[in-house]
């Protein structure tokens, strides 16, 4: 840390710049506690976090979002989609037919269970206090279709990354 000598010999820090792609502060955030989904309807899968960032600043954001998606007992997909939001605002939600699931070959239950890893540069952050979550949804609600998210207990995590303009 930079300081400084005044006149009268008292030492102060000063603030530093950083240069630019410099990580200024990493938040994390942890849930364990099982969310579900049955509806073709967004919804909080439990995990958020927020970081309090200076102008001209990026956010790296960086998850592991465990979830399980089950299909029903028809001949219908069990799939299902996420998306990454910066308050009420999609800033990554692919596009409808890129989906996790499980294709339908018979007409028995299945589940599929895997821990889903992404990262994605927050450009459009604003100056102060940000809050990122996942929402998820089924493609399809018939035939019993489901998500679960942090089943069993199993940890999500998200971290986020205040990275300089």
């Amino acid at each position: 840390m930079p300081i400084a000598i005044n006149g009268s010999g008292t030492i102060t820090p000063t603030s530093a710049v950083q240069p630019a792609g410099s990580i200024l502060q990493v938040v994390s955030a942890t849930t364990t506690s099982t969310v579900s989904n049955t509806t073709e309807t967004f919804a909080d899968s439990g995990l958020t976090a927020s970081i309090t960032i200076s102008a001209g600043s990026k956010v790296l954001v960086m998850c592991v979002q465990t979830l399980d998606v089950q299909r029903g007992s028809g001949s219908v997909a069990g799939s299902c989609a996420i998306k990454l939001l910066r308050g009420s605002t999609d800033i990554f939600a692919p596009g409808n037919t890129k989906n996790v699931g499980i294709e339908a070959s018979s007409d028995v239950q299945k589940i599929l269970f895997l821990p889903l890893h992404f990262s994605f540069l927050d450009t459009g952050a604003s100056t102060g206090s940000n809050t990122y979550k996942i929402q998820g949804r089924v493609q399809s609600a018939n035939q019993s279709a489901r998500v679960r998210f942090q089943d069993d207990s199993n940890p999500s995590t998200m971290t986020l990354l205040e990275v300089a303009g």
